[in-house]
């Protein structure tokens, strides 16, 4: 049975408009990866969460029939979430090429992995390192 969310919690004041950099720690505790559901006039449950995927807002992962919908959709959405923004990726600084995995929440800095002096050298790390999702299976 996948995790309960909150439905219609009180949110804080100008949530969905306020960027994430500027969220206080509790707030980010409280809310980042956390999806809630609310409730829509037909009685369907939208459901979002803070996860960085809007810079200013919660993110809006679908819409659900019922609330046991939205728990497995929360859910589902979610997992695939992390999975993507745990990837590690590129970067180009200073002649060098830095795999680095993004932050995870505002309030956490970027974390370096690696860096080479080729091009060819991070992919075969990444290749090494963090399979493709279809190939561990």
């Amino acid at each position: 049975m996948p995790s309960r969310i909150p439905l219609d919690p009180k949110l804080p004041k100008a949530f969905d408009a306020t960027p994430n950099e500027a969220r206080s720690k509790a707030q980010l505790d409280q809310w980042w990866d956390r999806p809630y559901g609310l409730t829509r006039p037909d009685g369907c449950i939208e459901v979002r969460c803070l996860n960085g995927g809007a810079w200013d807002r919660s993110t809006h992962l679908g819409i659900a029939d019922d609330y046991d919908g939205a728990c497995a959709l929360a859910e589902a959405k979610r997992a695939e979430w992390l999975r993507f923004r745990e990837q590690p990726c590129t970067c180009l600084d200073e002649g060098r090429v830095t795999v680095v995995r993004q932050p995870q929440r505002p309030d956490e800095e970027m974390l370096e992995l690696a860096s080479f002096a080729t091009a060819e050298e991070p992919t075969e790390y990444l290749r090494a390192n963090f399979p493709e999702p279809s190939s561990s299976r």
